[in-house]
């Protein structure tokens, strides 16, 4: 087994613990996989240039998977990786909406399927049907206020 095959096996393995740690992680299959490949490559070393070399690839690899869980948790620790946002908006604020009673009438500007936008006294809302699909544009009343959910059917003309 030349030494070039062994050292791109014990790198493998060392990328895909890198992988897991900063790139992908959770999935635990790319860690569980470079796991492996290190194990074979540093048990290969052993075998065929003997103990001194093995102890040497295992002191090093370990070196390199530490330094990597080091890095890894730092980097998790500083937040670069989420994302910071917040939502601070919310769905249908209709404390001073007294215009908005069963029976109001407005119109779609999106497709009800069954939720969607529809405008009542100049405010466009999430509204939702009573489970049928209703064109965008269309003339609808409320019939129904629970909450902060308004529910809409079609006027019929």
């Amino acid at each position: 087994m030349t030494l070039g095959i062994v050292i791109a096996i014990i790198l493998i393995g060392l990328l895909l613990i890198f992988l897991e740690i900063f790139l992908i992680p959770g999935t635990t299959l790319f860690g569980v996989v470079g796991g492996i490949a290190l194990l074979i490559g540093v048990v290969m070393v052993y075998s065929y240039y003997g103990s001194k070399w093995g102890n040497i690839t295992l002191l090093a690899s370990s070196l390199s998977v530490a330094i990597s869980v080091v890095l890894g948790f730092k980097v998790i620790q500083s937040n670069k990786l989420a994302m910071k946002a917040e939502i601070d908006s919310r769905v249908n604020e209709l404390e001073n909406a007294e215009e908005l009673q069963i029976g109001a009438r407005g119109i779609t500007v999106t497709e009800l399927r069954p939720i969607g936008k529809a405008v009542f006294a100049h405010k466009k809302l999430e509204v939702s049907s009573t489970g049928d699909y209703i064109h965008r544009e269309t003339e609808v009343e409320i019939i129904q206020i629970l909450g902060n959910k308004i529910i809409v059917q079609p006027i019929k003309s």
